[in-house]
């Protein structure tokens, strides 16, 4: 048996190639005034803050954000997710998402960031899935990922699972302070699906996850910083005004 590619899978590959290549250029080219815009900000950027999301293809963050070259950092990974600062002390492991926060708010001091959650998250549904299990090692790294850093999550959400009707007040405890504990309450309404609901802890989960980042934190306590976090329902096109969470005792916003 021949591993090489036939001359048909070549020219096949060489299609799809060219197609995808015509896409990219007669985007780029719906936006002439790009260029200057990369231009402007090419010796000098000054971003406004940081987005967390997911990388769900259908989360377009340029596009729900309308943002222009220079103005946001972008952190996105299965999910949404923010280890808690203690996993890189605990495990001299320095991840993605770490060294961005630093790299944004402690070296660029943007005053904003955003966690973006959506309905129909592909990683939220498959920790629907394992969410009894998450104390299992996984061999799939996806699956893995998740029970390790989402496990604060799943935690959250079967103290909401356990009430029956899903309306328990929720309560997210600092591991520090008590004055950084927050109470919510996730979709009172009971518009969602379960494993939506998840997505939504999953969002507020990480606003915890910030507070256990001394560098953030700092910058939170002298009003610097910002959280706000935003979540909304089939990858609408525009980001919403209405989460269906109603967040009790914070000054960030869930929008």
């Amino acid at each position: 048996m021949s591993f090489l590619p036939s001359l048909c899978q070549i020219a096949m590959h060489w299609l799809c190639v060219n197609k995808l290549y015509k896409h990219v250029n007669s985007t780029c080219t719906l936006r002439p005034t790009l260029l200057e815009e990369f231009k402007k900000v090419a010796m000098g950027p000054s971003p406004e803050g940081l987005l967390l999301t997911c990388v769900d293809s259908r989360v377009v963050a340029s596009r729900l954000t309308q943002a222009v070259p220079g103005q946001l950092f972008f952190v996105r990974n299965p999910g949404n997710l923010v280890p808690p600062y203690d996993y890189f002390e605990k495990n001299n492991i320095v991840g993605g998402e770490c060294a961005a926060l630093e790299l944004a708010c402690s070296r660029n001091n943007v005053p904003v960031i955003t966690v973006f959650g959506h309905s129909d998250c592909k990683a939220m549904n498959l920790l629907y899935r394992i969410r009894n299990e998450i104390s299992i090692p996984s061999k799939n790294p996806l699956d893995q990922w998740l029970k390790v850093h989402a496990k604060g999550t799943v935690e959250q959400f079967q103290k909401l699972e356990s009430s029956g009707d899903f309306k328990r007040k929720l309560v997210f405890a600092s591991a520090q302070h008590h004055e950084d504990d927050f109470e919510a309450y996730i979709d009172p309404n009971n518009e969602y699906k379960p494993s939506d609901k998840l997505s939504q802890v999953n969002t507020l989960e990480q606003m915890r996850h910030f507070l256990s980042y001394p560098f953030l934190k700092e910058r939170l306590n002298r009003k610097e910083l910002q959280v706000t976090l935003r979540h909304t329902q089939k990858c609408q096109s525009e980001l919403p005004v209405n989460s269906n969470i109603i967040l009790l005792n914070k000054t960030e916003s869930i929008q």
